[in-house]
């Protein structure tokens, strides 16, 4: 039964996706005679999404951190369910959404099919949104399936351009595989616990974690449905690809639809943790598609193409973090990725003529290749400092040892660039001071998402200290594989080893080349 509080919650937020959604109805044609019209109708209902859900969000957090769900029918197939989770990747989403929108309205200002763009964009924004407050599993899988199809139509919004059409079709294809083993799962687990609601679904796994455990299959098709939506490797090749596509496209995929296999594998963790295998495997490959997005991103010469590798190597990032336990850092990622990757695409436009302005071009020396390990030792007693400070144990926090490793890395590449840059003395100290800094508000937003979301997740999650410590270490030699990689302008061509890594990386390591040979071989070739 509703309380007060639920009641306002329930009202605020079960009419936005189907606000949404409802655009569907509306013929393109008509919206393309009125284009402006259509375009303030998306603004005005987007801006009105995002204060109903902030509002939902603080009534939500007065009355407490128990989730509020209500259904359509007895069945529980469609409502919603509002939970730390949920409220705070919606609000996230609505935010986006609103500011795309606008966006939109003057990039496409002219354009013939303005009014078709914004009734695709409205669907594939209400799908996504419709698949956060899902309240079980028939929901979630259609909102998925329905998320790839709006997308695929934003994709071709420019039919001539035939390098975004073949991008769209491999696309389509790995959405069709994602969405296969889901559907599979999904059906797996209906059938074992008899119920599909998330909340008595959660309960019968806490209660019967044997059932769990003996069907693994369901929680590794679950893992590989959430590699296929979130473009990890080898199933990434389309992303870097849809460059033609327009660029708040660009914006609403980098910074929201490719989260989607994120957000699975939270909203499934109470089940995930109770299949290590597929956990370990799922932080493998976030491991290594984050390494291999890494190198590749630093060899591009397009702003675009570059940051496609970003959001690349940022997802397997943030899916090593879910496979290693840390699900509320993986959450407090993907809020981080998505606010940057969003305002970075919007930009990307102007991003040439402010570094004319600026006449960004650093300076860098040569400092000796000692200089390295400077870098590496500071950032190593910055992090292992904060870890005694905040009382971040390693052996018992899920995945910490490797997520300080990252962090480890990210401090270095910054000292590592202050050193380049000539800094010594004073000026490094101060570097230092300012990646220490960072690093502590890190740990600070770590602990605050932990506290925030810690109802919506599993209590406990089962550690691996000998697995994480091979992460550890080979991310490690990542990172100095990496440094070196960089170091010298542009005398880091000058070693033989070093220009084929450039050249190899440039190219993606030919990933790309493999499968579009695939491709045309199967006919997604357009002509």
């Amino acid at each position: 039964m509703f309380c007060g509080m639920d009641w306002i919650v329930y009202l605020l937020t079960v009419w936005i996706a189907p606000a949404f959604l409802v655009w569907v109805v509306l013929p393109a044609s008509s919206l393309n005679r009125s284009p402006v019209l259509a375009g303030r109708a998306a603004e005005w209902l987007s801006w009105l999404a995002f204060g109903a859900a902030s509002l939902a969000t603080v009534f939500w957090a007065l009355s407490g951190p128990e989730a509020v769900v209500a259904t359509v029918t007895d069945a529980g197939w469609f409502g919603l369910r509002f939970d730390a989770l949920s409220a705070t990747v919606l609000l996230l989403v609505c935010f986006l959404g609103a500011i795309i929108v606008r966006y939109s309205k003057n990039y496409l200002a002219g354009d013939a099919g303005q009014g078709a763009f914004f009734k695709w964009l409205c669907i594939t924004l209400g799908s996504v949104m419709a698949l956060i407050v899902a309240p079980g599993l028939v929901q979630f899988g259609l909102a998925w399936v329905a998320t790839s199809l709006g997308l695929y139509k934003l994709l071709i919004y420019f039919p001539d351009r035939l390098g975004t059409m073949l991008s769209a079709r491999k696309k389509s294809l790995v959405s069709r595989l994602g969405d296969l083993c889901l559907i599979t799962a999904f059906s797996g687990l209906f059938a074992v616990y008899g119920v599909q609601d998330f909340g008595l679904l959660f309960v019968a796994i806490e209660s019967n974690g044997v059932a769990a455990a003996s069907h693994g299959w369901i929680a590794w098709l679950i893992v590989l449905g959430a590699l296929l939506k979130s473009a990890q490797f080898p199933f990434h090749t389309w992303l870097p690809d849809t460059m033609g596509a327009p660029t708040p496209v660009s914006a609403l995929m980098h910074a929201g639809i490719i989260n989607g296999g994120g957000y699975l594998v939270v909203r499934m963790s109470p089940l995930l943790v109770e299949s290590l295998g597929a956990l370990h495997f799922l932080a493998v490959c976030g491991a290594f598609t984050a390494m291999y997005g890494a190198m590749v991103m630093l060899a591009q010469t397009s702003v675009k193409r570059a940051l496609a590798y970003s959001t690349i190597a940022q997802m397997g990032f943030m899916l090593l973090q879910c496979g290693l336990g840390a699900f509320h850092l993986a959450i407090l990622h993907l809020v981080a990725h998505s606010l940057y990757k969003g305002h970075a695409f919007l930009s990307c436009g102007s991003a040439v003529e402010t570094a004319k302005k600026l006449n960004a071009k650093p300076h860098y020396s040569r400092p000796p290749q000692s200089r390295i390990w400077l870098a590496v030792g500071v950032s190593m007693v910055i992090v292992v400092g904060l870890s005694m400070a905040f009382r971040v144990s390693p052996t018992e926090k899920p995945g910490m040892l490797v997520l300080s490793m990252v962090v480890a890395m990210a401090l270095t590449q910054l000292l590592w660039t202050a050193v380049r840059r000539g800094q010594v003395g004073v000026a490094f100290a101060g570097t230092a001071g300012v990646a220490g800094s960072i690093a502590a508000l890190y740990y600070l937003l770590a602990m605050g998402s932990e506290y925030l979301l810690a109802s919506a997740l599993p209590a406990k999650v089962p550690s691996a200290f000998f697995f994480e410590s091979i992460l550890a270490v080979v991310l490690l030699g990542f990172l100095i594989t990496s440094i070196r990689f960089q170091d010298g302008e542009p005398g880091f061509l000058s070693v033989a080893y070093k220009r084929r890594l450039y050249v190899h990386a440039l190219n993606g390591f030919y990933m790309n080349t493999i499968a579009n040979r695939f491709a045309r071989a199967i006919g997604l070739m357009p002509k």
